[in-house]
């Protein structure tokens, strides 16, 4: 098998992906207790207002129409919970890191932007997660790495997975 290095685009779709195997991984249960919060904010919300409307006592006054548009940010945060993590990663992106060539060695693997050269040890992942169309590696509770299976050379996706559960130790967590 030669080298395997992997080609990496960091657009809106690969930062949505590295949120949701965070947030389904290394965040599950902050996440769990933060969309209970949320969705019994919706509920209670949709109840009040309901109960205000049915008892013909609704007014659009200034605390309503604020409990309102709490009540709609609330539930648009709960659907678009990784897109706008991935948005807001994009926009902290430091120039010259949107793509990275990165190569995989037998003790290390380096990674390759415009603005950097960084050499990585496996042992820093916690988390190797996979999803239909990439592989991502969780280090730390905030950091991600993510490689499209289509940026892959020098082997298939079956030898990635292999050689990275060989090398961290850590089995591979399958995310939808």
């Amino acid at each position: 098998m030669e080298e395997l290095q992997i080609h990496s685009h960091y657009d809106h779709k690969a930062l949505k992906t590295m949120s949701r195997v965070l947030r389904k991984t290394v965040r599950r249960k902050w996440n769990i207790a933060f969309r209970i919060f949320g969705w019994a904010v919706v509920a209670l919300e949709v109840l009040a207002e309901a109960a205000l409307v049915m008892i013909d006592a609704f007014s659009p006054d200034f605390v309503n129409v604020l409990t309102i548009l709490a009540g709609v940010f609330m539930l648009v945060v709960l659907l678009f919970e990784d897109d706008l993590n991935g948005w807001i990663a994009k926009l902290s992106l430091m120039p010259g890191t949107r793509d990275a060539d990165t190569r995989f060695g037998p003790d290390e693997y380096v990674v390759t932007t415009q603005a950097a050269e960084t050499r990585m040890h496996y042992g820093n992942i916690s988390v190797f997660g996979e999803t239909t169309d990439s592989f991502v590696f969780i280090i730390g509770k905030r950091h991600a790495q993510q490689f499209p299976k289509d940026g892959l050379s020098g082997g298939t996706p079956e030898q990635f997975r292999d050689f990275i559960a060989e090398k961290t130790g850590l089995s591979v967590r399958y995310v939808k």
